[in-house]
């Protein structure tokens, strides 16, 4: 649980939980983890498989169904699952934030106002990386909805411009979406990797021009929060505050859909307005996990007609598994399941319905002859005669030997213990030159492959460097050299990583 406020066992109400796994494979024994995390609703993002590699022990989990979004432009990449207790089975499941991809008669609703704001091309390459499943769920004694967004927001390359509209792209239809589905009398939830980190306190490390990012700004028009006064804001606002300049329009605005700003709350802050280092996501490369030096960027954000029904809402970063760790709330909400699963449920996926399909089923069969015996000709088989193996004894004839003379040419590994007594009977002497060969070949070896020096001591720990490889493109490119082992961290850290840089010979 997080390392504040922790849920109370057996606490009744719906829980959902989110986690970026880093790789659903990476997850051995899936179906216990399932059950340890104990949702009622689980949404994973960065699931890094295609339909092709998704097994039935993890696509079916016996109590729950499965809904995917599998990337359509890289294999291994991206994609997002979202698992459903069998009490609180959804109506509806689309894959994908645009509605594109919705499979039968029914659907989530919501999607009016986006082709207002993108082209058709432009939604299907929105939905092209499996960042998306949306389910909708009944809610008991109510004719109202609960929908839920499981996302997993692109990352902006900050060496790729492309890459940067295509994330604000994504919040633009997701802003469009939420808000269409809010206004038509739907709770929402949007739970996932959102992958941007809205205040100074989500940050270890909040640099000087920190609200001037434009993930930032689209936080500070979707959520409801108290705004710093020095952040931008809309298109509108930036115009006031400089009117010499021209405001130029960013890709997270709409220019013709009209949506409200502020409609949506991240629910952690709710519960920890205050809470320091409670971060998510950390370079486990740079072992930052060990310093708690990371970033909030996995959240719950919940329509503001939720705030009443919401109990908690908190961080578990002593769940391991992942660079990322999840996230949960519970609210105090009772659904009403479905009879069956929706048609996307990967359940009915045909390939694991138990007939399990490979691709030596879509041609037709072809009959082997049988090979009877009747049909063989005998009189091409042709055997082989049988090579007697001889003793090494057979090789030495003691009459022509010397008595007591040296064998130093005998392989003395290979001769068992029989075939010594014979030749020391016949007045051979065995030289065991074993030792000798052994202490040669090893100092042969010795002076081709030297062992490495020790490592350098770093200057504030005095531990033993770790030794690390030039990956960036440059002059320096493949070169090795020593650092610190310690996690990267805050510089009054004395935990953290001291400044200890060495080249290695």
């Amino acid at each position: 649980m997080g390392s504040e406020d922790t849920e109370n066992v057996g606490e009744s109400g719906l829980r959902i939980l989110s986690w970026n796994i880093n790789g659903i494979r990476s997850l051995d024994n899936f179906a216990d983890w399932i059950r340890r995390l104990d949702a009622d609703i689980l949404c994973f993002q960065e699931t890094k498989i295609t339909r092709d590699m998704l097994t039935e022990p993890v696509a079916i989990v016996p109590g729950y169904s499965s809904y995917f979004a599998f990337s359509k432009s890289r294999a291994g990449y991206s994609g997002v699952a979202t698992y459903v207790r069998t009490s609180s089975t959804p109506t509806v499941a689309e894959e994908g934030l645009t509605g594109l991809l919705r499979k039968g008669d029914s659907q989530v609703g919501g999607t009016s106002m986006l082709p207002l704001e993108f082209t058709q091309e432009e939604l299907k390459s929105l939905d092209n990386e499996g960042r998306c499943v949306i389910t909708k769920h009944k809610i008991a004694k109510s004719k109202e909805s609960l929908i839920i967004f499981n996302v997993y927001c692109p990352r902006a390359d900050p060496e790729r411009e492309d890459r940067k509209r295509f994330k604000l792209q994504f919040y633009k239809a997701l802003d469009i979406r939420a808000n269409t589905l809010r206004g038509e009398g739907n709770k929402v939830v949007i739970v996932g990797d959102v992958n941007t980190s809205h205040r100074e306190i989500d940050h270890c490390d909040p640099y000087e021009e920190f609200h001037d990012h434009p993930g930032r700004r689209f936080l500070d028009h979707f959520l409801h929060c108290q705004l710093n006064p020095s952040q931008a804001k809309s298109k509108k606002e930036r115009e006031r505050a400089d009117e010499d300049d021209e405001a130029e329009m960013e890709d997270w605005e709409c220019t013709s859909a009209r949506i409200e700003s502020h409609q949506f709350i991240d629910s952690f802050r709710i519960f920890h307005p205050d809470r320091k280092l409670a971060f998510t996501c950390w370079n486990t490369k740079m072992n930052c996990r060990s310093t708690n030096y990371g970033t909030r960027i996995d959240y719950v954000f919940i329509s503001k007609c939720l705030e009443p029904l919401i109990s908690c809402c908190d961080i578990h970063p002593e769940i391991e598994g992942s660079d990322h760790c999840p996230v949960s709330a519970r609210f105090k909400i009772e659904l009403d399941p479905s009879d069956k699963p929706p048609s996307s449920a990967t359940k009915y996926y045909p390939e694991l319905q138990g007939k399990q399909l490979s691709i030596k089923d879509m041609f037709s069969k072809v009959e082997k002859r049988e090979r009877s015996p009747e049909n063989v000709n005998v009189s091409k088989v042709v055997k082989k005669p049988k090579q007697s193996s001889g003793k090494i004894t057979n090789f030495f004839v003691p009459t022509k030997t010397a008595k007591n003379e040296t064998l130093k040419d005998v392989d003395v590994e290979n001769i068992n213990k029989v075939e010594r007594e014979s030749l020391e009977s016949r007045g051979f002497l065995i030289a065991d030159t074993t030792k000798e060969r052994n202490g040669e070949s090893k100092a042969a070896w010795g002076k081709l492959f030297k062992a490495p020096p020790p490592a350098p001591l770093c200057t504030a720990h005095k531990e033993e460097a770790v030794k690390r490889r030039v990956t960036k493109k440059g002059s320096n490119q493949g070169r090795e050299f020593y650092v610190c082992r310690r996690g990267e961290g805050r510089a009054d850290d004395p935990n953290a990583r001291c400044d200890f840089f060495k080249w290695a010979k």
